[in-house]
């Protein structure tokens, strides 16, 4: 699983300003209650008004992406984006074993992480093949299939292309077929919220005389 795997190219800003606003109101006050040469003496009303503001000025949530991307690409960083993504793809896997079909989640969930319509296409066609095969050694409730890095490769920015290992044994039953070396290569993308990884797959499997594809075809979105 799949049964051939690639055999062509696959390719908080309003709490401060108000926080601001309530000093300067603070400070006009200070000057309107303060005697020549004493010391300012705020009103009870403008102390409560002012800790409040602040306080709602420090306690104002900051948006952090988890899935910022770095200004280097790790291995590390990676396999955490390929993890996602083969998490998703094992949702749209699961769903169509379920349903024993092409379902409109399937489709929804692929096109999230696959980057032009070729590799969608591709994808269609392998599940296709399983539901005319009766999903040949594939488990009733599949699991997520596992890439990880092996090597980083050189590729056209901004464009990411790796050789990794991959791992069907959790999507399959009986002994793990054997596949020429992986390749995957990634492409930025928009995050969203079925797929908040900001990269998605242009390249997604091997060539058929088993050497790496060729970069600038490998990450060419079609």
């Amino acid at each position: 699983m799949p049964a051939t795997g690639r055999q062509e190219h696959r390719p908080a800003a309003v709490a401060p300003l108000y926080a601001g606003l309530v000093v300067l109101a603070a400070c006009t006050a200070c000057a309107a209650a303060t005697p020549p040469g004493g010391t300012a003496t705020l009103a009870p009303a403008v102390v409560a008004q002012t800790a409040t503001s602040t306080a709602a000025a420090r306690a104002a949530p900051t948006t952090v992406d988890p899935w910022a991307v770095p200004a280097t690409i790790t291995p590390a960083y990676l396999d955490r984006v390929l993890a996602a993504l083969d998490h998703i793809d094992g949702n749209a896997f699961r769903d169509a074993r379920a349903h024993d079909a092409i379902t409109p989640r399937f489709v929804e969930l692929e096109e999230a992480i696959r980057s032009g319509t070729h590799e969608l296409a591709l994808e269609e066609e392998m599940i296709s093949s399983e539901v005319r095969l009766r999903w040949p050694n594939i488990r009733a409730v599949p699991g997520d299939r596992v890439m990880t890095v092996q090597t980083l490769l050189p590729a056209p920015p901004p464009c990411v292309l790796a050789a990794v290992a991959v791992d069907f044994s959790p999507r399959t039953v009986g002994p793990p077929q054997a596949y020429p070396q992986w390749y995957a290569a990634l492409a930025p993308d928009v995050g969203t919220s079925i797929n908040p990884t900001h990269w998605s797959l242009v390249d997604d499997g091997f060539e058929t005389d088993g050497g790496a594809p060729s970069p600038a075809r490998a990450c060419a979105i079609e």
